[in-house]
């Protein structure tokens, strides 16, 4: 490598550097930012409707220490219902979504439930899930399929229906079974669509596993949530929603991770 290659690679380097630091100074400043006008907008409001963030603070930190553990044992409970719940949703929705991309008589029969199921509130279908399998777990993990499920199928149809000939028929031409298309062409060109559908997915989700809660059994994240609100203490509502948060972004980041993972695998 020639001198100017090298002062050419270090200023590229520089340059990716110095636009890491201005995106973590951009997110602190804004953090700063809206954490100061909570806090100001807390001290100015009625505390039985909104409470400022140092309290939320405060209190946040009593429960994490907590000697009950009540915060630890409702996250744990939600996590038992989320996780199996979303990993059914993703695996049930790639399967569809590939079904769905692949063939045109699945898409025909399929696509119409799949669009009623997709836009149909999850709440409408608790009082009837509720009839057919009772009030358990059973009944909030089908709650949360439910949710997740279709967001990510659709996607995967979208992103397969999308792919150009260009990326099948070489392997085609080599005589490519559809098994070697699937998992060598399909699936790694419509990986940011599937990714996107569990992204979107993870959101209902989590959304639908705190619905869940509240109409069925008033236990977990969405249990603590109730009963926080429901006598006014809004410092303590915030607790299970800043867990819910981090919950959130921790999902969606090791999503993102994976991502860029199989895509250096295959790019490799």
């Amino acid at each position: 490598m020639t001198v100017t290659e090298d002062a050419a690679l270090l200023t590229v380097r520089a340059r990716i550097r110095r636009a890491k630091i201005d995106r973590v100074l951009i997110v602190a400043l804004t953090l700063a930012g809206f954490l100061s006008v909570w806090e100001i907008v807390g001290h100015l409001t009625n505390p039985l409707f909104f409470a400022p963030v140092s309290d939320v603070l405060v209190v946040f930190w009593k429960q994490l220490i907590d000697p009950s553990h009540r915060l630890i044992d409702g996250l744990v409970e939600t996590l038992a219902i989320l996780v199996p719940g979303f990993v059914i949703a993703s695996v049930m929705g790639v399967v569809l979504g590939v079904l769905m991309g692949r063939s045109n008589l699945a898409l025909q029969l399929l696509d119409p439930y799949v669009t009623i199921f997709y836009n149909t509130p999850r709440v409408a279908l608790i009082p009837l899930l509720l009839l057919w399998l009772g009030i358990g777990d059973t009944l909030k993990i089908v709650v949360v399929v439910l949710a997740a499920i279709f967001p990510v199928s659709v996607n995967v149809t979208a992103g397969i229906r999308d792919i150009s000939g260009q990326f099948t028929e070489p392997a085609r031409s080599m005589n490519a079974s559809e098994g070697q298309l699937l998992w060598k062409v399909i699936l790694p060109a419509t990986l940011p669509y599937v990714m996107a559908g569990l992204k979107l997915g993870l959101g209902r989700a989590l959304t639908t596993v705190i619905v869940a809660e509240f109409f069925v059994s008033l236990s977990g994240l969405g249990g603590l949530l109730h009963a926080a609100s429901s006598t006014y203490q809004m410092a303590k509502m915030f607790a299970p929603a800043i867990i819910l948060a981090a919950m959130g972004i921790a999902i969606d980041g090791l999503l993102t991770y994976l991502e860029r993972r199989v895509l250096k695998r295959y790019s490799a």
